[in-house]
This record gives C-alpha cells, structure tokens and sequence, in this order.
C-alpha cells in the first residue's frame, strides 16, 4: 500500500504554488553567479571540510544545536540529523532569511511546509554534523576501542603491529544509524587516491573492511548485531580522506551497538603482514593481450566490493584440471 502523504502538493507557502493575482507570493532572490544548483553540487563534492569538524560525526544537544544560530556559524536539524548549513547560505535559492528561520533548532516543520520533496540528505550530506541526542538513549553511541595492548608474555613486540609513533597518523571510526540502514565512516587522515582505497565484504553477518593506505591495511572485523542486506554502498571523500560505508538493515529498527570485535578489529599494520583474504568470484570472461598477459574480468560476490589502488597486487587462486588450487599473483597497471 502507498503511503500518500495527506497534505496537498505543492505544500502551502512553496515556491511552486503560483501567487493569487496582486500578490507577489514568497519574495524571489537572484543568486550570486557561481551560485546555481550544479555550483553546489560541484562545491560538496570537492573534498573540503563542510561541517567544520574535520569528518567527526557528533552526538549534538538541544543545547549545542542552540550555540549555532549565526549568519557565519548556522546549525540545523532536520529529521534528527544536524547539517551545518552556513556554507550553504549563498546556494539557497529562498535566500539566506528564510534558512535562518531555522538557524540553531529543529527546522522540520518549516522544511516541509516549504519543499518536503527536495532530496536533503543527498544535497546536504558533506554539511552532516551528525544525529540529535535523545534524553533516552535507545541508541548507543560508537565506542572507539583503543589498540590492544602487547601480549604481557612477549617480551619482543612485532614492530609490524605496533602503532606509529606519531597516533595522529593512525585511523579512526565512528558509526551512525537510522531505522533503515547502519553507516560506518573511518577517518584515514591520508589523502586517498582517484582509484580508491576501500576493500569491503559482508558475508553471513561479518563485516570485513580493510582500507590500503600506501604500505599500511587498517582493518574493521565485525560480527554484526544483527543481519543486513548484501547491498554495499562506499562513498570517499578522497582529499580528506574520508570513506563512509552504508549497509542496509534487514529489518527496521535501533541496533544497540554496531556488533562484536573479532581477530584483526581495529588494527593498523604493514600490508605485507596482513593475511590474504579470498573470496568467491565468478569469472566472466578471459581475453588474452600477448603471449604473456591476460584480461580477466571477475564478478564479486554479493556484499562485496573492492577498490584496487594503482600497483596493488591482486591474487587469484583456482582449480585447474581439478588439481590442488594454484595461485597467480596479478598487479594492476
């Protein structure tokens, strides 16, 4: 069943609804060249820090929300999600007095008597601060573990899983839900080439993401708290360095916490330590270059997906003749 909203479209007070004859309706704002939707679309995508928390996302209070009610420094919630909308001001095609209406509260209710239809989440998504705080936590916050200490019977620590000496370099995790999907996003704190850096399964309810970051694997290794779909969604932010991984819930609802740490979770160590990881693929098609190169064009498995950086090695092990698996080491040009 279609779930039809009661109010009429387009809402009352919208732009698009035409003004009776003498009224001139809500008032129209030229915008400053440089300054159209696509100049907006172009300006989020560019990598720079929109919210001003160099890719925190934040818990926010009523009370915090409340501090950011400025021209130059305007918070707003909508749906229970905060964006920081100053950059946005100049882009606003109602102009920057009707964005301040909601300046430093909870401006739903005024979004939807104005444009329910516009796709916020999407347009605003680089200005996300964060989600509101409920007085009664339902749901947890992200507890970033810290690395796991030496074994206390080792005298020698592997200098290949010890944290560099600088803990700045070394990245870090947040996690965010709504009722539909779980969001995960690492602060690599390195810049991220065009090729992407991400290696991502999700098979039977473990989580398994693993960025390549020059000579460096951090590693997430989770088993879920509860079961997803095999739909992986991995947007970056490559100048900043910020990559967040969208999962979609099963079934609808607040997760208490993001699952359980399994081997390897939270772990940031040299490649060459890190064991390789195979998974299933089915080979579409093999077409050969010269006498020595081949094509190969795999399908991953659902729930997975992969980012091969320039020059990373990729390996590939198969039953020939059904003989015991053989391995072929294969980089990417």
């Amino acid at each position: 069943m279609l779930n039809i909203p009661t109010q009429s479209f387009p809402a009352p007070g919208s732009q698009q609804r035409v003004a009776p004859s003498g009224q001139s309706g809500r008032s129209k704002v030229v915008l400053k060249p440089g300054h159209s939707l696509m100049d907006w679309i172009r300006f989020a995508k560019s990598g720079q820090d929109l919210t001003g928390l160099r890719g925190r996302l934040i818990e926010v209070t009523q009370e915090e929300l409340q501090k950011h009610s400025s021209r130059a420094d305007c918070w707003t919630c909508i749906r229970g999600m905060v964006y920081n909308v100053t950059p946005y001001m100049d882009y606003h095609p109602g102009g920057e007095e009707e964005l301040m209406k909601a300046a430093g509260k909870d401006g739903t209710d005024l979004f939807d008597q104005v444009h329910r239809w516009v796709n916020y989440e999407s347009m605003l998504k680089e200005c996300l601060v964060g989600r509101m705080a409920t007085k009664t936590s339902a749901a947890a916050k992200a507890i970033i573990p810290p690395p796991p200490p030496p074994p206390a019977t080792s005298p020698v620590l592997n200098s290949s899983l010890a944290p560099p000496q600088d803990k700045d370099t070394r990245p870090r995790y947040d996690w965010f839900q709504t009722d539909a999907s779980v969001n995960l996003v690492v602060y690599s704190k390195w810049k991220i080439p065009s090729s992407g850096c991400t290696v991502v399964d999700v098979q039977e309810g473990v989580l398994r993401l693993e960025l390549l970051l020059g000579k460096m694997s951090y590693m997430m290794h989770l088993r879920l708290t509860e079961e997803v779909k095999e739909s992986v969604a991995v947007q970056t932010a490559f100048a900043v360095g910020k990559i967040q991984i969208t999962l979609q819930k099963q079934t609808k609802g607040t997760w208490s916490n993001l699952g359980q740490h399994l081997e390897s979770h939270n772990t940031f160590i040299s490649k060459k330590d890190r064991a390789i990881h195979y998974r299933d693929c089915v080979l579409v098609s093999k077409t050969e270059v010269n006498h020595n190169s081949h094509v190969f064009r795999l399908q991953l498995p659902h729930g997975s997906v992969m980012h091969v950086p320039v020059g990373k090695h990729v390996y590939l092990k198969a039953l020939v003749q059904g003989k015991k698996p053989g391995t072929q080491d294969i980089r990417r040009r």
